[in-house]
Order: C-alpha cells, then structure tokens, then sequence
C-alpha cells in the first residue's frame, strides 16, 4: 500500500493569499499527497480553492469546515464548484467546530451530533444533485466530492463510518487510533456499500534537535486547544484525567505535560519524527496530515524535512 502524507495549515493566522498557494505549492512539489486549511479567522472554501487552482496534482481540503456558518446547499455548491476547477481534486472536512468559537460568533449549538448528521446527509444529496428545483433543476457535482467529518468521541467515529468516506481526528494517541476501529466499523456495518473508511489524524510537527525546545514549542501552539471542552473529555478519556482536570482550571500550558505531547505530538529530531510517525501509520492511519508550528516558515520547515 501507498503510504500517503498530508500537511494541515492554518493560515487565517495572518498568512495573505500568495503565501496560501505558495505553501501549496511548495507541498505538492515535495510530494505530499494533501493540503488541508483549517477554517480559523477565514473561508476555508475560498481557502482550498485558492490551493487548488494553483496546483495540479496535490489534493486540497477543508479542515473542517463549521457547518454553522453554510447552508448545506450553498456548501455543496461551493464544493461541486471547487471540485470542478481542480478535476476532482478536493475533499470536503466538515464538523461542528467548538463552543467557545461558535459562542463568539453568536451561534448556539445544543445537538452537534445531530445537527451534524443533518448537515452531512443533506450536502451529499444536494452534490448528487437531488434537492428541490430552486430557479432551474439542481444537477450533480462534475467529480465525486469525498466527505469526512471531524470526530474526537466513539459518537462521531460511528457517525462518519455511518455516513462518510473518512474521518478527520486530532490529538489522538496511537492507543486511541487503535480504540476507533471499532467505533468505525459499527458505523461502516450501518452503511456495507460504502467503500473502506478513510483515518486521516492531524499530528502537531516541531521539529529540531532540542527536545525540551520542541515541548516548549508544543505547550505555546497548542495551549488553546486545552481550553476547548471537547478536547477537555477527548483527554480524560484518553487517560490523563490530571492533565484535563488542569485544563479545565485554565492552566492551559501546563496541562501539556511530557507524557501527553510525546502520545498527540510528531517532536524532536526529524528522525525521531518518522519514528512517531511510522507508529501512527501502524496503528492505523492512513492519511497523516502534520500540522506544523504557526506561521509560513514553519510550514515551509516541515515541508522540507518530509520531502519524499
């Protein structure tokens, strides 16, 4: 089997339109199977497609877009339009996002589950071109439009094996990439003739010689994420209940402890790197996507030093 890598980049955190497809650019010619943008301050639509219509072979994803802020119609539309411009060459990441992101922008999520089932049932009728006639007859997508969704809890594993062709995770350990192949296949068993599920897993990458730098690096990129909820319980049962228990305080940094960052993260050496990595893939990811350190070098950092 092909071992494929993606590279997951966050670029609504100041990045201008040029260094988008640059990084594009520069991941496709490194040989990187996927880019995918994460919808953080930006449109991760028009986002992906400015990644796709400056490249040629490298598929372009969203990482994940907020069901929040589209209309399912209006999504799969956006989505047929951006797989036609790239022949085919676009995956659509959809998921829930996270309270206190969906809270500041004034959006209410009391049922993700469901509202996600919805979203994602509804989005791949409208690309198979059913729905109702709106001004003329809706048509099918030009390309079949892959969809995955994020999911953290054995819930929303069984949901994207239910309805999906993959599923987006992040922060998992490669015991808890072990763990979901079960939750996948109840899923997968709901729905026999959909192909195999897809395990993609964002893998936060920082890479240098000085471990302890690396960590540090680590505590300082990732410190946000411990104050999400969902990541909050994805710890807990994960089996670091002090560490949530910390994040739940507000003690972000700290709550990154060596034992934690080494389970979730790519650190040190790149040799190291591909040792953590080749784990991931043989507990059972089949698409990688490395998330380096924010900012345009950092990408650029990891691109180079995966460069098949």
């Amino acid at each position: 089997m092909v071992e494929r890598l993606g590279l997951g980049v966050i670029p609504g955190v100041g990045w201008n339109a040029y260094e988008v497809q640059m990084i594009a650019r520069q991941a496709e010619e490194a040989g990187f199977d996927a880019i995918c943008a994460a919808e953080v301050n930006n449109d991760v639509m028009a986002t992906a497609q400015l990644m796709g219509i400056v490249t040629t072979q490298i598929t372009v994803a969203t990482w994940i877009a907020n069901i929040y802020l589209r209309h399912p119609y209006v999504c799969a539309q956006g989505a047929a339009f951006i797989t036609d411009a790239t022949g085919g060459r676009f995956l659509l990441g959809l998921g829930v996002s996270h309270q206190p992101v969906n809270r500041a922008l004034g959006i209410d999520m009391p049922a993700p589950q469901a509202a996600l089932r919805r979203y994602v049932t509804a989005v791949r009728s409208w690309l198979r071109g059913e729905g109702p006639v709106t001004h003329i007859p809706q048509r099918p997508a030009a390309y079949p439009v892959p969809v995955y969704v994020a999911a953290l809890a054995s819930p929303a594993v069984e949901l994207g094996g239910e309805l999906a062709d993959g599923i987006m995770p992040f922060l998992w350990s490669t015991a808890r990439v072990t763990q979901s192949k079960v939750w996948a296949a109840r899923g997968r068993a709901k729905a026999p003739d959909l192909a195999p599920l897809d395990l993609t897993l964002g893998l936060p990458t920082f890479i240098g010689d000085d471990l302890e730098a690396m960590r540090t690096a680590a505590r300082q990129n990732l410190a946000l994420f411990t104050t999400f909820p969902f990541f909050q319980r994805l710890f807990r049962a994960m089996g670091y209940p002090e560490e949530a228990t910390r994040m739940e305080r507000g003690i972000g940094q700290e709550a990154l402890t060596d034992r934690l960052l080494d389970a979730v993260c790519l650190l040190g050496p790149v040799t190291r790197c591909r040792e953590q990595l080749e784990a991931f893939r043989t507990a059972g990811v089949d698409l990688p996507i490395l998330m380096p350190p924010m900012g345009v070098e950092a990408a650029r950092m990891v691109i180079r030093a995966f460069r098949c």
